[in-house]
């Protein structure tokens, strides 16, 4: 807590080597009636004056244009951050209104036993050896008198009001620095609601950047194929935030068999979204020109690694169904493994190769062709399905999806995954999701 006295205890006196710090030292108020009465309009008419500003970098501005005016200091220096290895300069003015540039001296050594003392300090100097002794630029300066005081709101340094002075006539009085100190204490407020106000602004702004990243995703991701023949398609898919770091994707191939696409990026928000569509506009360009599964997620691999920061991937299973032969191929780079229900059971095709994104040579293969029976149901999921946590904390795992798949098989795909749908609910308790989730079935007719 900040140690501050606004009234001078007539029990003690100022005692000889008292510091400069001492309560006693920086009261408020002298008993003269004149003066204690001018003090406390300055003090109110500060804290009136930068309250009544919400605008961060105004009352900034505002702080070092009373500083001024209240010491009568040459400079004042208002340096934001809890340390004094993490303070910033936001504003530097001197007596004259004009704002001061380039590398800036100030005493350092008085600043950090301010904020190490948690109280307003303050320094008169009388020799070249005393300014050492505060510091080189105190000196190089030739400041006569230095004064600063801590910000602090809610016990937590918020930043350090400093002024100074090379005025021989101009010195700090145990009145200047308790009015200094108190004017302080009312400023660290000031400074923590314009930055809340300017947080609360920027996240303003922000949601409805988000909001329209989102609108943005919707329009683009794909409908669900209608009357395909000898496919029935269904789709679930669910965002954690606004925007997701899932994404899917149906295409017709030249030679009548049809492509789906899902996929995973680390993360999810904005960002993952923007990656999704990078790769669904890259995989439409390959599938209309390349026939090769493994070549054309080879050649996404390669475009992701050369253009996606360090530390992102994506894990993305591409599955071609032909819907003639009754056959499956697929590429699965690092995604969770397609299941497909049939009479005797369900059966997990695993990963062909590791996640997009992380080796730039890696090729991947394309799995061999799985022979397929009408009735059977393909199953593509992220995880957010298979890893949905319950209240207690139990995901909703494999063997659950697996055992429900098979009760459900004889239905349309879009009921399948109604009945998956619903088991997650019964499962979550009804919670908000924790991850986007995302899956496709796909039923041979």
């Amino acid at each position: 807590m900040k140690r501050f006295w606004f009234w001078k205890r007539e029990d003690e006196s100022s005692a000889p080597g008292m510091s400069e710090s001492d309560p006693d030292e920086s009261s408020l108020w002298t008993g003269d009636a004149v003066e204690d009465s001018r003090s406390l309009d300055i003090l109110l008419d500060t804290i009136a004056a930068v309250t009544a500003n919400i605008d961060l970098d105004g009352v900034l501005r505002d702080i070092v244009d009373r500083s001024l005016v209240v010491t009568q200091a040459e400079r004042a220096i208002l340096l934001l951050g809890g340390s004094p290895d993490t303070l910033k300069v936001r504003v530097a003015q001197d007596k004259d209104g004009e704002q001061l540039t380039g590398e800036l001296q100030w005493s350092r050594s008085l600043v950090k036993r301010c904020l190490e003392e948690g109280q307003a300090v303050r320094s008169v100097v009388q020799s070249d050896q005393e300014a050492l002794e505060l510091g080189q630029s105190v000196y190089d300066l030739k400041l006569r008198a230095v004064m600063c005081a801590p910000m602090t709101a809610q016990e937590r340094v918020v930043g350090v009001i400093y002024v100074d002075s090379r005025a021989v006539r101009r010195e700090f009085s145990a009145r200047d620095l308790g009015l200094f100190g108190a004017i302080s204490a009312q400023l660290a407020i000031a400074v923590e609601n314009a930055r809340l106000h300017a947080d609360s602004l920027e996240k303003v702004k922000l949601e409805k950047d988000i909001e329209i990243a989102r609108r943005i995703q919707q329009h683009l991701l794909p409908a669900v194929p209608q009357g395909i023949d000898g496919l029935d398609f269904g789709l679930r898919y669910e965002a954690a935030e606004q925007a997701s770091g899932d994404t899917y994707d149906f295409m017709p191939m030249r030679d009548g068999r049809y492509a789906v696409m899902i996929g995973d990026v680390t993360g999810h928000g904005v960002g993952s979204a923007l990656l999704t569509h990078t790769v669904q506009a890259a995989l439409r360009s390959y599938l209309e020109l390349l026939d090769d599964p493994s070549e054309i997620v080879t050649r996404l691999n390669r475009r992701l690694v050369a253009g996606v920061e360090t530390g992102n991937f994506m894990s993305l299973l591409l599955a071609i169904v032909d819907p003639k032969t009754r056959t499956l191929q697929y590429v699965n780079a690092g995604h969770p493994g397609v299941l497909v229900t049939s009479q005797s059971g369900v059966t997990v095709h695993e990963r062909t190769g590791m996640v997009l994104g992380v080796v730039d040579d890696q090729t991947y293969e394309v799995s061999p062709t799985i022979q397929l029976e009408s009735g059977d149901l393909l199953f593509l999921y992220t995880d957010g399905i298979d890893e949905a946590m319950s209240p207690s904390r139990e995901v909703f795992g494999a063997e659950r999806l697996h055992e429900l798949l098979s009760r459900c098989r004889e239905e349309g795909a879009d009921a399948v995954l109604g009945q998956v749908e619903k088991a997650l609910e019964e499962h979550t308790g009804g919670a908000p999701v924790e991850d986007d989730s995302t899956m496709i079935a796909v039923k041979l007719l």
